[in-house]
């Protein structure tokens, strides 16, 4: 569609601007639009390890605790009543923050992650009606984001826009794991492109849906269907499609066989493989996370609030602990992040704040969190 045409080519332009330490894929929001905050130097204060929370900035330790209210879902309605300021106020205060943390953050992921195998996947959103498309890419060893776009469509050619900026990385990638997406091809023609199984088996169940009327003859299909997969060993997989391909023809199963032949490659590389992951559960997992964050936001006002506010989730989506392992996604690279000030006050902000000593303070809360003092 023209608009999204149109969108394609702002982005490409956008990305032609920003400096070299920052992919252009991220989407940078420009720094002329009110969102600094303080200097660099005192938002360095937040990730100093070992620094002592009576070092940092007391506005910067309140602004990333309501940063962290945000992010879990308190509206902005209710932060505004107990800063006694409006909410649009206390946008611009947590998401700048999150706008000027996000290139220290991101510097440590482009110097120490190596992406050599990555997922990919898309989330939709709707902004002013339209659909937009997150792009994350995400690397298999360390599950952290190496790459993110916000682009009106998931056509073929936003794929090659995505995997022009790949190609930018560091080390450009050399597996692929992704839904299956067809215009996935277009990413790294010359990557290698792993499909994931689980996605692979629930489009078993919609096929045979489209295709067949009843229940009945749904059900005397998927199981032979479904069990092609399901084994470790590809010689398995092998004859059992080549039984379901002599069959084809009598259960009406023929175009279903050609395309699963046409896909095998991408499916059977992963089938007992022990490097190769057969199924893209982490992205999954990451988007759910985003889902959660999002969900309670009812959309974006413009694709520039969108791009901003997704950093902020990413700030804080990388320092709060998961509850399955304990350990925030960013110390799989950053070990020490655990001993920085923003890690504290991102998982356990009441003791952190309680022992800066900022619990009781007889300042006014507007004043003590004006974006003047978190420069001083």
């Amino acid at each position: 569609m023209p608009y999204q045409e149109a969108a394609l080519r702002a982005a490409m332009l956008e990305s032609l601007s920003l400096p070299a330490t920052l992919p252009a894929g991220w989407g940078m929001p420009s720094a002329d639009h009110g969102m600094r905050l303080a200097d660099p130097t005192a938002l360095a204060a937040l990730v100093t390890p070992e620094l002592p929370l009576a070092d940092v900035p007391h506005s910067l330790c309140w602004l990333t605790f309501l940063m962290t209210l945000f992010y879990w879902n308190v509206p902005l309605s209710v932060l505004g009543r107990w800063c006694g300021v409006h909410k649009t106020t206390i946008l611009r205060w947590v998401v700048g923050l999150a706008v000027a943390l996000w290139p220290l953050v991101y510097h440590w992921i482009g110097e120490r992650v190596q992406a050599h195998m990555v997922y990919i996947d898309e989330k939709w959103l709707k902004i002013r009606g339209r659909w937009q498309y997150w792009f994350v890419v995400l690397d298999v060893p360390t599950e952290l984001p190496v790459l993110a776009a916000l682009l009106p469509s998931r056509s073929q050619w936003a794929c090659r826009w995505v995997g022009a900026q790949l190609c930018q990385l560091k080390n450009i990638p050399r597996v692929l794991i992704t839904d299956g997406l067809q215009a996935y091809a277009s990413l790294v023609p010359a990557a290698k492109h792993v499909l994931c199984r689980f996605h692979h088996q629930q489009g078993v169940t919609h096929w045979l849906k489209q295709h067949f009327a009843t229940d009945a003859e749904v059900d005397a299909r998927k199981p032979m269907m479904k069990q092609v997969l399901q084994t470790r060993d590809k010689r398995t997989v092998r004859r059992r499609l080549a039984r379901l391909r002599a069959r084809a023809a009598e259960l009406g199963l023929t175009p279903w066989v050609s395309r699963v032949d046409k896909k095998l490659p991408q499916l059977l590389c992963s089938v007992g493989s022990a490097r190769l992951p057969s199924t893209t559960n982490a992205i999954e997992r990451f988007f759910r996370a985003f889902q959660r964050f999002y969900a309670t936001r009812g959309g974006f006002h413009s694709v520039l609030s969108a791009k901003r506010e997704l950093l902020l989730f990413l700030v804080v989506y990388l320092f709060t602990q998961q509850t399955t392992t304990g350990q925030a996604p960013i110390e799989g690279i950053v070990p020490e992040a655990r001993r920085m000030p923003l890690y504290r006050l991102v998982n356990d902000p009441f003791r952190a704040l309680h022992e800066r000593g900022a619990v009781k303070q007889e300042v006014e809360m507007a004043d003590l969190l004006r974006p003047q003092a978190a420069a001083t």
